[in-house]
């Protein structure tokens, strides 16, 4: 599973939907275009936290605002 897919199945999990068809696109804001609020944002960070046994700075969670950014945030993380 790509970075990718699993940050999109997580943010499917914390809006409790299903996938949309065709899944999520890269440039989708996660505010304006998924709808998570802050609540949903903070459990989300979580989970990808946990499952990439990752820890985020601050300062990278106020420069993600959509789903590519955050893969190139886990990427980042991963690989330093």
């Amino acid at each position: 599973m790509t970075t990718n897919e699993k940050v999109s199945e997580l943010i499917i999990k914390v809006k409790k939907t299903k996938m949309p068809q065709g899944g999520l696109k890269p440039g989708a804001n996660l505010r304006d275009d998924l709808g998570l609020d802050s609540l949903a944002l903070s459990e989300l960070l979580v989970l990808v936290e946990d499952a990439f046994k990752i820890s985020i700075s601050m300062e990278d969670v106020l420069n993600v605002h959509t789903l590519a950014e955050i893969v190139t945030c886990v990427d980042k993380h991963r690989a330093a």
